[in-house]
């Protein structure tokens, strides 16, 4: 697997992200997480995520390189 210039692991293809589509987070503290993608921002390549902390859905921001495709809605 390659690396990105922040060394972080690069996959080989894209991913491509829709409003509605349940991620899972790979790294950071929520790690193994999983939330539906509430908005995209394509120009800084970040997502919003809803995500079920504690029993209350909150939303967290992150990269693309952050989370993986679970299922489209």
């Amino acid at each position: 697997m390659d690396e990105d210039h922040q060394g972080r692991p690069t996959r080989g293809k894209p991913q491509t992200f829709r409003l509605g589509n349940i991620v899972r987070i790979v790294s950071g503290p929520f790690v193994s997480f999983t939330g539906k993608i509430e908005g995209i921002n394509q120009a800084k390549a970040l997502l919003k995520v809803k995500v079920a902390i504690y029993g209350r859905n909150k939303p967290i921001k992150l990269n693309f390189a952050d989370v993986e495709n679970v299922s489209a809605s």
